[in-house]
Formats: C-alpha cells, structure tokens, sequence
C-alpha cells in the first residue's frame, strides 16, 4: 500500500489536544497590524489550519478580517503569509 502524503502526516503529537481549556477568550483578543503573534495549531478545528511546519512560530499580524488574520512568519529565509482563523493563533508575550 502506497504511504500517504497528506498535510496532517507525522504530527501525532505536535496535533494532539492538550488537557489545557482554552475557552473562548481568544475570539475577545483584539489584533492590530503589527502586533507579534504565535502560531499555536487547535487540532479540533480543521479549516484554516496551518501546516504543522509553522507550529510555535513567531510572526506579525498583516491584515485582520471578521473572521481571519493575516500573519507573515519567515520560514526557510522566505516570508510567508499565512490566512488562518483566530483560535490558531495567539498573542507573543515574549521579549523583544
């Protein structure tokens, strides 16, 4: 049988839904162009979901819509923009 190639392969435990309750207070976090953000993958939700090679980075926010933000991150030496929904991602609460 041929071994598949799909998105979510080898992302048992980078995909894996921790005890921790996240609730609903990150559709209350209000973003601006600019602000700092990580990507923190929700595996209960599946549209929109990030490739799993961004989990834990860092970017800034691009554009903000209803339902989305738009968020460069630098992977590889590139930027990439990533389109993602709010329960994605997180504030940076890092230093610089």
């Amino acid at each position: 049988m041929p071994r598949s190639q799909g998105t979510r392969r080898k992302s048992r435990s980078v995909l894996t839904k921790r005890n921790v309750c996240k609730g609903l207070s990150y559709l209350l976090t209000e973003y601006k162009v600019g602000d700092k953000v990580v990507v923190d993958i929700d595996p209960s939700e599946h549209s929109t979901t990030p490739h799993r090679r961004f989990q834990g980075k860092v970017g800034s926010v691009v554009g903000v819509g209803r339902r989305i933000l738009k968020v460069e991150v630098g992977v590889g030496g590139k930027l990439k923009i990533l389109q993602t929904r709010f329960n994605h991602i997180k504030p940076f609460r890092g230093g610089n």
